[in-house]
Parts: structure tokens; C-alpha cells; sequence
């Protein structure tokens, strides 16, 4: 039997392409780099795209070649030149992904300078974000504790400047916000300096952001231009049932012709000096209780919660024009507005660090019985854990597509409870049209949908598991959780 071969596949250009990109981007500015930050995302897609078409062109020829090889004796040893070919073209694949997906990273990561002052609509700066530990980001030298007289007196000794003492009655805490000198800004430093009892209650006043697009929102320009060809429609709402439903995202558009027969009422919680980016809640809120509003085109949208009343906390400010970030303490203060409005579920699009005042909140909001459901993050298949989702009893929410394939971007990890639909899902945009988005972001709003309509919203998860179709390895596992759901 002659040798079997396999048509080798040239990886090199692939690669230099990810190599140049993140060179190029090393030598710009931190404005050109947000100037081409579109371009950029279109040229990852593009070396996603020819990988994709290098794992079909693979595919084919082993396809070729197993027809050839058919006619040949069983006994002849097939199996090992095959595979061996076989692997050596995955590897070179597999290491040219990596490569994009590094370099994606780097150059989303260094999108945002270490240190961004955030400015209001008059250009005065309201306060500096930097890059902290772990390559999370905070507002500078600003921390939360729970409010103690100990603490206030050591504080105090510090030079440290109280910037507020705040009680969130219907989260039951009390918080001191405050700003230590440079010296002091660490963990390990406060330790020195804080009661014992402070250090498990005590963190950054962290920044999260919205989970729409690729990794830091590579993907995501200012708004999305329209799409061309929508999906078909789905025809059923998940229910009919009049529920009260918490969302924490950017604003809405509320005056878009999806929401005109919606029931939203507004808080925002960034301030009012900042213009409100509007786009990513839109899309969320479209999902969750947004019609279409006629005309040809515009048959597709159909509300997961047609009669559901919607409690909309904007936390999020504008850094750039394509990314948008909401600090900590905001967060809270939106939790604890939800916990006041009694809603059955909280719907969190968003993901950030672990922050143990966020944890706390977070804790207390489900003992009051509010489920909350959160997007798992966009960070990619070997990102650490991303966070509300990766607490223990929030219900992480990852992504798929039309045919039930993981999102390229999502995370993985044993925190992931459930998949739904989020790629290239039909909503509304803060533009007043419609069109398709993707990311985790657009799938959590399904699962919030489901847990909205399960009895009074409690021990929801349990529920949700009897109704869920199993992907991947039998049982629940790292990439799709318990199981995909979908709509009715």
C-alpha cells in the first residue's frame, strides 16, 4: 500500500499576522489605538476566520484520504500515519490560536492605559482608574470597608480621607468608602494597620464591565452597524407572567419604538455628569421585554417577559468609545435599590474580580430571596473565573450558537451553571433599529427569563436543571454547565 500523505498546511503567515498586529500595536498611542480598535477586531476575525477555513481544509483531506486508503487491506497500518499527520497539523493550529488569542488579549488589555482618568461631559476629571493586581482595574487608591468605629479610628491615624459612610438598609450594611495615601495602597499594607476582624471585609473599590463581544470588548465598536439579514423569528415568550425584574447594565434607550409598550422604571447610580452609554442595556433590555414595532423588516423581536415590569440601574460611565466601566460601590448601591423594589430576579450582564464587599452584597441580596443571574464572562476558554457569576450562588450564564457550539470567547470553569442562545441574537439597538449581538451578555437574559418564571423565583437553579437538554460530556461539566436552554 503506498504511504498516505497529507497536503501541508502553511501556519507561518497566520502567525506573523498576530505577531505584527501586536507589534504594530506596541509603537501606537494610546489614541490611535483607540482609533483603530475596530480595524483591529476586524483583522483578529479575519485570522480566526482562516483558521477555521485551515481546520475545514484538514477535515477534507483526511476525508480524501480515508476514501483512498478504503480499498486498501485493514491490516495495513493506516490508522498510525494518519494520526500522526492529523496531529501535527491540530498542533500548528492550536498553537496559531493561541497566538491570536494572546495577542487579542494584549492588545484589548493595553486598549485602556494604566492609569485613565475618567472625565465628565465638561472635560474635568471625577476620578483616575488604574490597573491593579492581577491586571484588574480600580478607581485609584480608593477602597470600601464595612463601616466600624475601630476601623474609622485606625483610618484616621492613616491619613486616610473618608469619602463617605453610607447604610444600604435593604442590604443591611453599612460602608466607609475611602482614599489612602500611595504607600498604603495594598492589601497587605491595610492589613498592618486594620483590626483582624476588618481584613475579610475589606477591599478595592473595583471596576467591572459589560460582556458583549470578544475579550474587553475587543469586538465591540460605539454601535454596531444594522444587520443586514435577522433571524427567524421565535414566536413564544418564555411567560406571560407579570414579574418584577431587576437588570444592573448600562442605560436604556427607552424611547426606542421596542420599549413602547414596555413597563421601565430608571435609576441611574454612575451620575448625571456623565452621558450615559446606552447601548449594551438596550440590548439586554430588548431581549427581556422589547417588540418590534412593525413595518417589513421588523417582525423578529419578541420579548422573553412581555408583561414583566423592569427595575433598569444604570452603573456604567463612558471610559472610551468602545468600552464603558462601573465601579464597585455603584453596584451595590444598585442592589440595594433592587432588594428595596423586592424584584424576583437581578439580571447581571457584567463581570469583573473577586471583591469581598461585592461578595457580601451580593450574599445578602439572595438571602432576601432574589435570584441573580450573570453573564460568565468573555475573557476566553483559559480565563480565570469572571465575577458576580463565579459566586456560588449566582447563576452563571454562558454562551452558544444556533447550533448549541460554546461561544469562541466564553469562559470556562465549574461555575458554569447553564448555556442559552448568545450569538448573532436578534434585539434592539440604542440607535432605534435592530440587529444581531453575541457574547454571554445576550445569552444570561434567557436564563433570568426562566428563573423569572419558575414558582416565585426561589431554588430556581434546581428547576432549571430538570428542563435543561445536556451538551458535551454526559452531565455537568466546564463548558455548558448542567445543560442548554431554551426558549418555548
Amino acid at each position: 500500500m503506498k504511504p498516505l500523505y497529507l497536503k501541508p498546511v502553511n501556519l507561518k503567515p497566520l502567525y506573523l499576522k498576530s505577531t505584527c498586529v501586536s507589534l504594530i500595536l506596541a509603537c501606537l498611542c494610546q489614541g490611535a489605538q483607540a482609533q483603530l480598535l475596530d480595524q483591529l477586531g476586524n483583522q483578529v476575525e479575519g485570522v480566526t476566520r482562516e483558521l477555521e477555513q485551515v481546520t475545514d481544509d484538514v477535515q477534507e483531506q483526511v476525508r480524501k484520504a480515508a476514501e483512498d486508503e478504503l480499498s486498501g487491506s485493514l491490516d495495513n497500518p493506516v490508522v498510525n500515519p494518519l494520526t500522526d499527520a492529523l496531529g501535527k497539523t491540530v498542533d500548528g493550529v492550536a498553537q496559531t490560536t493561541d497566538a491570536v488569542v494572546q495577542t487579542t488579549g494584549d492588545i484589548a488589555g493595553n486598549a485602556l492605559a494604566s492609569s485613565l482618568p475618567i472625565l465628565n461631559r465638561t472635560g474635568a476629571t471625577v476620578f483616575v482608574e488604574v490597573r491593579v493586581e492581577d491586571n484588574w482595574r480600580a478607581v485609584e487608591r480608593e477602597w470600601l470597608m464595612l463601616l466600624d468605629q475601630p476601623g474609622l479610628k485606625a483610618l484616621s491615624a492613616l491619613d486616610a480621607e473618608i469619602i463617605e459612610q453610607t447604610q444600604f438598609a435593604d442590604l443591611g450594611l453599612q460602608l466607609v468608602r475611602f482614599r489612602v495615601p500611595a504607600v498604603l495602597d495594598s492589601l497587605r499594607e491595610l492589613k498592618k494597620h486594620l483590626p483582624a476582624h476588618l481584613h475579610e471585609q475589606l477591599d478595592r473599590n473595583h471596576i467591572y464591565s459589560p460582556q458583549r463581544g470578544g475579550p474587553h470588548g475587543v469586538h465591540q465598536a460605539k454601535e454596531n452597524p444594522p444587520s443586514a439579514n435577522p433571524p427567524a423569528a421565535i414566536s413564544k415568550p418564555m411567560c406571560d407572567q407579570a414579574v418584577s425584574i431587576g437588570v444592573i447594565d448600562t442605560a436604556i434607550n427607552t424611547q426606542h419604538v421596542a420599549f413602547a409598550k414596555s413597563h421601565i422604571e430608571s435609576q441611574d447610580f454612575a451620575g448625571a455628569e456623565f452621558d450615559a452609554p446606552r447601548a449594551h442595556g438596550t440590548a439586554v433590555a430588548g431581549l427581556l421585554v422589547g417588540m418590534d414595532g412593525g413595518g417589513e423588516r421588523n417582525q423578529q423581536l419578541i420579548p422573553l417577559l412581555p408583561a414583566a415590569k423592569v427595575f433598569a440601574a444604570s452603573v456604567f460611565y463612558p471610559r472610551s468609545d468602545y468600552a464603558q466601566g462601573a465601579t464597585m460601590i455603584n453596584l451595590v448601591r444598585a442592589l440595594n435599590w433592587l432588594a428595596e423594589k423586592k424584584v424576583r430576579v437581578i439580571n447581571m450582564s457584567l463581570a469583573g474580580p473577586d471583591n469581598k464587599i461585592l461578595a457580601l452584597a451580593i450574599q445578602k441580596t439572595i438571602q432576601a430571596g432574589i435570584n441573580i443571574v450573570a453573564a460568565a464572562g468573555n475573557e476566553g476558554p483559559a480565563a480565570p473565573p469572571a465575577y458576580p457569576a463565579a459566586y456560588a450562588d449566582v447563576i452563571a450564564v454562558t454562551a452558544v450558537d444556533k447550533n448549541q457550539r460554546i461561544y469562541r470567547w466564553a469562559n470556562r470553569g465549574d461555575y458554569i451553571d447553564f448555556a442559552a442562545l448568545g450569538v448573532a441574537v436578534f434585539t434592539a439597538r440604542s440607535t432605534g433599529d435592530f440587529g444581531n449581538e453575541s457574547g454571554t451578555s445576550m445569552a444570561a437574559p434567557l436564563v433570568t427569563a426562566a428563573v423569572a418564571c419558575t414558582a416565585q423565583g426561589t431554588f430556581a437553579i434546581e428547576q432549571l436543571k430538570k428542563l435543561a437538554q445536556d451538551l458535551g460530556v454526559p452531565g455537568r461539566d466546564p463548558v455548558f454547565g448542567d445543560g442548554f436552554l431554551h426558549r418555548p
